[in-house]
């Protein structure tokens, strides 16, 4: 294409050097000429520039393990799929493709031993698909056929997340806040009677739970509360354990547009992420080891062409975010990428 262009360019400026007559046909002809010219030094210039940027090198981050994530077109849809990158290959796929039993799998984390991953679904083939939360287990090769543990029940089973040793899960089940064994077993209602809680995550020690509730983000320990600080903003969301002293969480602005904060268990004050903007939401977000110096979360950034929310990686070092295409090629799509989680193992 640079090849032609370059010789058409060349075979007009030739042209411009020839006898086109006199008066108005000889000054039609040289608008006609210099439009064209001018016309094909712009196509020169953009495919040279399209040639560099196709030349470049992708930017490498010096990231291992996996990120499971998921996507579908919109929630009540009932199409999700899961999906995992190996971040030191860069090989993707879906995750449980010979599943039958479940559909719509999403928000899935995996365990501390890396054999085990939960998430929520619906049992395939109700009338009325329903959340419950689910267990599947690594074999060596491949993700099995899924366990639901908390149904069919006619009840919304949901944010389902590990204990730090990986011996329990926390969840929503209607509002309330439920622990259980990763078997299901030995259920405990946390929050029974009181309004309505949702996202738990544990603490980094095991024994604290953050959650949501009315759009504050509180921290349970032995049955009693506390709000933890929010930053500026009008309702907080999806908190995330980090380390011991810090946790990452989402805060809606009076924008209507999404932030992600440091908050701080102590009571420090809240901070913002460099990345946040009142044009687009920033959300999910999911620390790489403990978050000094990674972070995925997913945008509305309206200059990446692709679905609604995209995957990006945030380099806090640097502060820089990058789209997770231009690290690992095609992973965004058109539908929504959502949910990101990271695990320090492969399963390549």
């Amino acid at each position: 294409m640079l090849g032609y262009l370059t010789q058409s360019l060349a075979k007009v400026k030739d042209f411009v050097g020839k006898d086109f007559g006199v008066g108005p046909m000889r000054s039609r002809h040289w608008r006609w000429l210099i439009l064209m010219t001018a016309l094909l030094q712009s196509c020169l210039g953009a495919t040279f520039a399209a040639n560099q940027v196709l030349a470049s090198p992708r930017p490498k981050l010096p990231l291992t393990g996996t990120l499971i994530f998921h996507r579908y077109s919109s929630y009540k849809a009932w199409n999700a799929t899961l999906w995992s990158l190996d971040l030191k290959s860069g090989h993707l796929a879906q995750v449980g493709t010979t599943w039958k039993k479940v559909i719509s799998p999403i928000n899935a984390q995996v365990d501390s031993s890396g054999k085990l991953m939960t998430f929520m679904a619906s049992t395939a083939g109700l009338s009325a698909p329903e959340w419950d939360v689910f267990t599947s287990r690594w074999d060596g090769k491949q993700w099995l056929e899924p366990l639901n543990l908390t149904g069919p029940n006619g009840k919304r089973d949901e944010d389902p997340k590990f204990s730090p040793d990986g011996g329990q899960i926390i969840y929503k089940e209607d509002g309330v806040l439920t622990l259980m064994t990763n078997s299901g077993a030995k259920k405990k209602y946390l929050t029974k009677g009181e309004p309505e809680s949702s996202m738990p995550f544990f603490r980094a020690g095991g024994e604290e739970i953050l959650f949501e509730r009315a759009g504050d983000i509180l921290l349970w320990k032995k049955g009693a509360t506390r709000v933890m600080k929010p930053g500026k903003g009008v309702s907080s969301y999806y908190p995330i354990g980090a380390d011991d002293k810090r946790f990452l969480y989402t805060r809606t602005q009076s924008s209507r547009h999404d932030w992600i904060y440091w908050g701080y268990y102590d009571g420090s004050a809240s901070q913002p992420l460099f990345f946040n903007s009142d044009s687009w939401d920033s959300s999910d977000p999911y620390p790489y080891q403990d978050g000094k110096k990674f972070i995925f979360l997913v945008s509305g950034d309206y200059s990446i062409l692709k679905g609604g929310y995209n995957l990006m990686v945030a380099d806090l070092a640097k502060a820089k975010n990058y789209n997770i295409d231009d690290l690992y090629g095609k992973v965004n799509s058109d539908l929504e990428e959502l949910g990101p989680s990271w695990t320090k193992f492969s399963y390549n």
